[in-house]
C-alpha cells in the first residue's frame, strides 16, 4: 500500500467518523433515543437507588461499630438517585434531567467519600467501591448523547481528587485509586461507543423501514395508508377548533394510453413528472399522497372551498403548460392533463359533528368523476354534507 492510498483511507475514515458523530448528535436521533431509553433509564435509576440502600449491609460487614454513623449518608446517596429519577421521569434530555445527571452522581460520590472516612479501614476497602460507579453509571446515562455520557463519567472519576483540597477526603491512596478507576474508565467508554454505534445502525434501519411503510416508493410521496391516518387526525383537529379543511382528488387523464403506447417505464416517469410539477403549489402544512395508480390526493388544512378550487386550477394549468418529455424518444414530448375534484369539510357548531376522512375522500372523488364525465382537463367541486355517510363508489376513472 502506497502512502497516497493510506492517506486516502485515513481521510475517508475521518470523514465517515465526523459524519457519524454529527448523526448521533442530531436532534431527531437524540429525540428518538431519549424516547427509546426513557423507561430503561427509569428502571436503572430505581435499581441503583435500591442497591445503595443494600450497601448499608456492606458497611456493617466492614465496621459494625461505626456503620450506624454512616446510615444517614447512605440515605443521602439514595436520595440523590431518587432526585435524579424524578428529574428524568418525563424527559431524560430535559434541562433538569441533565443537571441531575451531572450533579447527583457527585453528591453520591461526596457522601461515599465521607462514609469511607467514618469506617475503620474504609480507604483500604473503599477504593474498589468506586468501581460500582462504573457498573451502574453507564446504564444511567446510556440514553444521553455519547458526549454527555463520557463527560459525566469523567466528572465522577476526577471528583474525589478535586474535592480533597477542600477538606473532603478519606485519605485515599491516589495511585491505587487511579489504577482502579482509569482501568475501568477506558474499557467502559469503548463499550459505550460500541453500543452507540450499534444503536445508530438500528436507528437508521428502523428509519428506513418506517419510511417505506408510509412512503410511495416511486414518487416519494406519502402512501394511501399514511394519508388516511394523518387525514383523520387533521380533520379531528379542525373539527375541535372549528376550522375548514379541503381535499383535492387528482387523476391523470387518459393515463392508460401512456402505458399502452410507451410502456410502464414511461408511465412511471409521467407520474414523477406530475409530482415535480405540482409540488411547488403544495404548502409545508399540506399533505400530498399517491392514492393509487394515477390517482393523487392533497389535503389542504385551513383552506375553504373557493381557495381549494383556485389551487387545483393552478395545478391543472401548470401541468398542461409543462410538456412531459418521453424518455428514450428523441425530441418527443407529451401534453399531460389532469382532472380534479374538490371537497371541503366545514365543521358546524355541533361539537359532535362527524369528521370522517373517508366521507371527504368520497366527496372529492365524486367531484372528480363529474369533471371526468364533463370532458376532463377541468376542476369540479362537490358540496359536502358533514352528517352524510360515504356515497357509493363511482365507476373507475378512464
Amino acid at each position: 500500500m502506497t502512502f497516497r492510498e493510506a492517506n486516502t483511507i485515513v481521510r475517508r475514515g475521518a470523514r465517515e467518523l465526523v459524519g457519524w458523530l454529527r448523526h448521533i448528535h442530531s436532534a431527531e436521533y437524540l429525540t428518538t433515543k431519549a424516547e427509546d431509553f426513557r423507561l430503561f433509564t427509569r428502571g436503572a435509576l430505581v435499581i441503583t437507588a435500591l442497591f445503595v440502600l443494600l450497601t448499608i449491609s456492606w458497611d456493617y460487614a466492614i465496621d459494625p461499630d461505626n456503620a450506624g454513623r454512616a446510615v444517614w449518608l447512605r440515605l443521602v446517596q439514595c436520595g440523590a438517585i431518587v432526585v435524579w429519577t424524578l428529574a428524568s421521569w418525563r424527559n431524560i434530555h430535559s434541562f433538569t434531567a441533565r443537571i441531575g445527571a451531572m450533579l447527583m452522581p457527585l453528591v453520591a460520590s461526596a457522601a461515599f467519600i465521607q462514609i469511607l472516612s467514618i469506617l475503620e479501614n474504609g480507604p483500604v476497602y473503599g477504593v474498589g467501591g468506586f468501581l460500582y460507579f462504573f457498573i451502574f453509571g453507564p446504564f444511567l446515562v446510556v440514553g444521553q448523547s455519547i458526549t454527555f455520557a463520557v463527560l459525566v463519567l469523567t466528572l465522577i472519576c476526577v471528583f474525589p481528587m478535586l474535592v480533597e483540597p477542600l477538606g473532603l477526603s478519606a485519605g485515599l491512596d491516589w495511585r491505587v485509586y487511579n489504577a482502579y478507576v482509569w482501568m475501568g474508565f477506558l474499557p467502559i467508554v469503548c463499550i459505550q461507543l460500541l453500543c452507540e454505534f450499534l444503536y445508530s445502525r438500528v436507528f437508521i434501519y428502523r428509519s428506513q423501514v418506517e419510511a417505506l411503510a408510509v412512503t410511495d416508493a416511486l414518487t416519494g410521496l406519502a402512501n394511501r395508508r399514511y394519508f388516511l391516518i394523518e387525514g383523520k387526525r387533521t380533520l379531528e383537529g379542525h373539527r375541535r377548533s372549528r376550522r375548514k379543511v379541503s381535499l383535492m382528488f387528482v387523476d391523470i387523464d387518459h393515463f392508460k394510453r401512456i402505458n399502452d403506447t410507451y410502456g410502464h417505464a414511461t408511465g412511471d416517469a409521467a407520474l414523477c413528472h406530475l409530482v415535480e410539477t405540482l409540488t411547488p403549489y403544495i404548502r409545508q402544512s399540506d399533505l400530498m399522497a399517491r392514492f393509487g395508480g394515477e390517482e393523487f390526493v392533497v389535503l389542504l388544512p385551513e383552506t375553504d372551498f373557493d381557495e381549494a378550487l383556485e389551487v387545483a386550477e393552478r395545478m391543472r394549468v401548470a401541468l398542461r403548460e409543462r410538456p412531459f418529455t418521453i424518455p428514450d424518444v428523441a425530441d418527443r414530448t407529451l401534453t399531460m392533463t389532469i382532472s380534479a375534484g374538490v371537497a371541503t369539510f366545514e365543521p358546524n357548531f355541533d361539537a359532535d359533528s362527524d369528521a370522517d376522512i373517508d366521507v371527504l375522500v368520497h366527496a372529492a372523488d365524486r367531484a372528480l368523476y363529474d369533471a371526468k364525465n364533463n370532458g376532463r382537463d377541468q376542476v369540479a367541486g362537490a358540496p359536502l354534507n358533514n352528517d352524510a355517510s360515504p356515497p357509493a363508489q363511482p365507476p373507475p376513472h378512464a
